[in-house]
């Protein structure tokens, strides 16, 4: 009766592990499964002058080439376009160099953000983005007090990007900011430099509405809200990283069907299951 209990069991476990990772598999959408094959990290160098240069590493991790890849760097309100590449093969690494940077004056932290864009596929593959963020300090590593999140909330045809900032001093701090958005998505509400005056221990929440452009089917993109602003001869900067996410009207739909099926058949070999062990006793 023991080795009878003891195969039912087994079997049972086996099933159960069976029907957690087709739950998972099937109600889970594949592009949250799969890595980013895009690696792309930031490098810095500044000298004593405030004079400094920006390399940027792409790195291909994947299985597939990728294509027509073009970057774009973010600094300090402003930007700068890099040289475009055609092609990156599986494991193929290419750094790009950029020395347009203004120099800095005032000590402290800087934002940097590098926006890539690239193809599956040379001709009708998907556009995707990457955002790396960076930073770097000139003389002194200056922490900013002003601290917040982003949440994304979606409607029917447009997502409402939600923005909380806290000021963490005793005292006031006048800010400026820049909401970062790639390719594939617009606002019409925050567009450009945005700023305004949070007294000390203050807190202040807004709304952005953000629509995804046409015939743009991702459904989640990297955002980035740049936060700066100056006391005395010192510069102060803090990044808030979020997504913002558009959900199709047959998103919930198709995967809450799939996985009330997976119930439904879980449930009745359950009930088989259970009506055998019931018979072994």
């Amino acid at each position: 009766m023991d080795s009878m209990l003891r195969d039912f069991n087994s079997k049972f476990l086996f099933f159960y592990r069976i029907i957690f990772f087709a739950i998972f598999a099937w109600g889970v959408p594949v592009g949250h499964i799969q890595s980013q094959p895009l690696d792309v990290s930031i490098q810095n160098q500044i000298d004593d002058s405030g004079n400094i240069k920006l390399a940027l590493t792409l790195k291909n991790l994947g299985s597939r080439s990728l294509y027509h890849i073009h970057s774009m760097f973010h600094f300090h309100h402003s930007m700068s376009m890099m040289s475009k590449i055609m092609r990156l093969d599986p494991g193929q690494s290419i750094t790009l160099e950029n020395d347009k940077h203004p120099p800095v004056m005032r000590v402290g932290r800087y934002p940097l953000t590098a926006m890539v864009d690239y193809w599956t596929r040379p001709n009708d593959g998907i556009k995707k983005t990457v955002l790396a963020t960076d930073s770097f300090y000139f003389k002194e590593p200056l922490t900013s007090k002003i601290e917040g999140s982003l949440e994304s909330a979606t409607d029917s045809d447009s997502s409402i990007l939600r923005v909380f900032l806290q000021n963490r001093s005793e005292s006031f701090k006048n800010i400026r900011m820049m909401l970062l958005l790639p390719p594939g998505i617009k606002t019409d509400d925050f567009s450009g430099m945005m700023g305004f005056t949070l007294r000390g221990g203050e807190e202040k929440n807004f709304e952005v509405r953000v629509f995804r452009q046409e015939n743009q089917e991702q459904d989640r993109f990297p955002v980035r809200l740049m936060i700066e602003y100056g006391e005395m001869l010192q510069h102060f900067s803090g990044e808030i990283n979020g997504t913002v996410r558009f959900s199709p009207s047959w998103y919930s739909v198709k995967y809450l069907a799939h996985f009330t099926a997976l119930a439904i058949m879980s449930l009745i070999m359950l009930g088989y299951y259970y009506r055998i062990y019931n018979r072994q006793k």
